[in-house]
């Protein structure tokens, strides 16, 4: 049985290449040899991020950020907080 993994995503402001090597790509790494949760912190969000179409939106960017950047939906499970 592989441990599980769990990481969250915060879906404010712009993912850039900090992001990238700082989260991501470690996060993406882990996935290899633990059961990999991801989600999107949309309730966390909403401690900075008042606006609900600027969230959703914002929510888009970061969910199609790291499906660009390697996450793959059919060996993880990948969701956000509020679902």
């Amino acid at each position: 049985m592989k441990k599980i993994s769990l990481t969250g995503i915060q879906a404010t402001g712009d993912l850039h290449v900090g992001n990238y090597f700082g989260a991501i790509k470690p996060a993406l790494e882990l996935a290899k040899e633990y059961d990999a949760r991801y989600f999107i912190a949309d309730y966390h969000s909403l401690n900075t991020m008042k606006d609900p179409k600027q969230l959703n939106a914002s929510i888009r960017k970061v969910a199609a950020g790291w499906l660009a950047a390697g996450l793959d939906p059919e060996k993880v499970i990948f969701y956000r907080q509020s679902s």
